[in-house]
């Protein structure tokens, strides 16, 4: 999916955007091999989640949300934005990370938020598709056609049709033959709003979720793709919805 030699126009970070910086980091440095580390000039309000050694994902203290959200590196996030609002989406807010990177954080136009990353001079994770990192992104839509075309035109992204059991329909994003992510369609009972998926490969999925319920939080979905692994969610201490994605067990 993304590379840690970043191209502009792809996934380059995950980031926790969490209303308690402190909980959110004692909580995944006990659940997954992650150690956390302050973003220097920041005054602990940004982390660094690292796994043997390479950054892996971001922490990031925020008034009102908690959630994992896809970043795109851009040369120009203020640029990018404006290009973005035409196309119909809104930008929630903007921070310059020192040492780090312009961030802003937009909602498309079904409200699914996702980030847009300008280097300042870090180009984003340091680690990808390992145990212990981002395994993959998806957009869960509404509206299909209208993801496929705002993501599009925004990034260049073009798109394969494919599908895989459980699920009739899915958009893979590709640019220059890579893989960016994808595009869900909500089902008419899943009872969840647009919004993006991040994804990270684990080495035992049910046992990172019975983990979580032991520190606190709590067991969500999980079922098995055929051909792509155990997938499952769980909801930590502050509410967060984290996703990841395992082997399938021999008794499954």
């Amino acid at each position: 999916m993304i590379h840690t030699t970043h191209r502009r126009g792809s996934v380059c970070s995950a980031v926790l955007r969490t209303t308690d910086v402190d909980r959110a980091a004692a909580f995944y440095e006990a659940l997954l091999p992650f150690t956390a580390a302050h973003v220097p000039g920041t005054d602990g309000t940004v982390r660094r989640l690292r796994f043997e050694g390479r950054t892996v994902a971001f922490i990031q203290q925020t008034p009102a949300s908690n959630e994992w959200l896809p970043f795109v590196s851009v040369d120009d996030a203020d640029a990018t934005t404006a290009t973005a609002v035409s196309l119909g989406a809104s930008a929630t807010d903007r921070v310059n990370v020192p040492g780090l990177a312009r961030m802003v954080t937009l909602a498309d136009t079904e409200a699914a938020r996702f980030g847009l990353w300008q280097p300042a001079p870090v180009e984003g994770v340091e680690l990808t598709e390992l145990p212990g990192s981002l395994w993959w992104v998806e957009v869960l839509s509404d509206d299909p056609p209208r993801a496929r075309e705002f993501y599009g035109a925004l990034f260049g992204w073009s798109r394969r049709e494919t599908a895989f059991e459980p699920f009739a329909a899915y958009t893979v994003f590709e640019r220059d033959g890579m893989q960016e992510g994808g595009v869900l369609p909500i089902g008419q009972d899943w009872e969840v709003s647009p919004r993006w998926n991040v994804i990270y490969e684990v080495t035992d999925c049910d046992g990172v979720m019975r983990r979580a319920c032991d520190l606190g939080g709590a067991a969500g979905f999980v079922h098995t793709v055929p051909k792509h692994g155990r997938i499952g969610s769980i909801v930590d201490p502050n509410g967060t919805l984290f996703w990841m994605r395992g082997p399938v067990p021999a008794a499954v």
